[in-house]
């Protein structure tokens, strides 16, 4: 782990966009040491009161009474796919082993029913297209011996994923609330299904 110096040379070595990327993308995986740097950072730069706003937002972590309120708000929500309002929205780990379908996974939050059979179609291609691969006759078996494994851990595997959500997104849906949390989720799978697979694309539609 780089000491408090380290970090002060690295930080004050980065131009503006740097920092501001940095501020923007990577401010909640930092360490507590680096924080008060970058902020410092911004302060000295004089890059806006809105950054310093949005860090403030993507470390304010949830936790506790409040997460599980949080968690209970995603269960109990509009599925994205089927529109409609549910109470068993939970995450699905989504994929298959063909070469020839994007994308390949993709973590998503639904409700049981749309979950599922979005499930059962990527074991349609598994099980159709996955041969078309190289060593498919070790791929497509291997891949439906995984799925009977992890049908034993589903619940904490969506746990996990809604969890991971929470904690990827928490800049925004601080920003916006958590009565706007379906705009989130929606905005969410929409890119977990698309081949860009990083949310720095999305943090800002709602700006």
């Amino acid at each position: 782990m780089l000491t408090q110096k380290e970090l002060l040379k690295i930080y004050s070595g980065f131009n503006d966009d740097e920092i501001v990327v940095l501020a923007t993308y990577e401010s909640k995986k930092l360490t507590e040491i680096a924080v008060p740097i970058l902020i410092d950072e911004l302060t000295k730069r004089n890059l806006g009161k809105d950054l310093l706003d949005w860090v403030s937002m993507e470390r304010n972590f949830f936790k506790g009474t409040e997460l599980e309120v949080l968690k209970s708000k995603i269960k109990n929500s509009i599925c994205s796919d089927c529109k409609t309002l549910k109470n068993d929205v939970r995450g699905f780990f989504i994929h298959h082993c063909s070469l020839t379908h994007n994308p390949s996974e993709a973590k998503l939050i639904l409700c049981e029913s749309c979950g599922k059979k979005l499930r059962r179609k990527n074991y349609i291609i598994s099980a159709t297209f996955g041969w078309l691969s190289l060593r498919s006759f070790i791929k497509v078996p291997l891949y439906f011996l995984g799925e009977i494994f992890y049908s034993f851990a589903r619940k904490t595997q969506s746990r996990k994923i809604i969890e991971e959500f929470i904690f990827e997104n928490t800049g925004l849906i601080r920003k916006l609330g958590i009565d706007r949390i379906n705009e989130v989720i929606t905005t969410n799978n929409r890119y977990q299904l698309s081949l860009k697979r990083d949310n720095r694309d999305y943090i800002f539609e709602f700006f």
